[in-house]
């Protein structure tokens, strides 16, 4: 009985010694950070002033997610502490090899040519915000894609889009008599966003 158990061990130390391994191998596994930034400002015409956003965004604020018909890359910053969001979407036919390339936003600046429409939106209260979309408004710029890994899904990018001369979108009033105009200038990066399928 003495030697039998003195071989078992010997028997199972090699798998002991191998699982052991495999748990080190996982525990240093290395994930990418997550991160994005998105820049906002509204230039006023009949002034100087300037009002300006920054968020840093997180995981959970951001989506890059595809489907049978669509790209769709969203940087929504969590409310109410924040009042914009910025939504991407490029058709699966207009989609470069391999997702990179620069996206030309289709608008009535270009005769809505282009390869990526966007919706902005700037919320002022809690039930009420601003929807501008580039079908319906004249808009300038790109998103591009410098990297995507389709093993891991991760891409990383950047974008920026002027829309020009647009009713100040953190108006209260419906109709005001005098309404300011402004153009908005939207800048950002992102890095190791994940691709998921809807």
């Amino acid at each position: 009985m003495k030697k039998i158990i003195p071989f078992a061990w010997l028997l199972a130390l090699p798998l002991f010694l191998a699982s052991c391994d495999k748990q080190d191998d996982e525990s240093t596994t290395i994930v990418p950070k997550v991160e994005a930034t998105m820049e906002r400002s509204f230039l006023y015409f009949e002034s100087e002033e300037e009002d300006r956003a920054v968020y840093s965004l997180s995981q959970r604020e951001m989506q890059l997610a595809s489907d049978e018909e669509k790209l769709q890359i969203d940087f929504e910053p969590s409310r109410p502490t924040a009042n914009d969001a910025l939504v991407f979407t490029i058709k699966q036919s207009d989609l470069l090899q391999g997702f990179v390339g620069t996206y030309a936003i289709r608008s009535l600046s270009n005769n809505k040519k282009g390869r990526a429409d966007i919706t902005y939106y700037h919320y002022y209260n809690k039930t009420s915000k601003s929807a501008l979309f580039s079908s319906g408004n004249r808009m300038e710029g790109q998103l591009e894609i410098n990297t995507y890994n389709a093993a891991t899904g991760l891409a990383s990018g950047s974008f920026e889009v002027t829309i020009s001369s647009v009713t100040d979108p953190a108006s209260y009033e419906s109709n005001p008599s005098k309404p300011r105009k402004c153009n908005i200038v939207l800048k950002g990066s992102f890095n190791n966003l994940k691709l998921t399928s809807n």
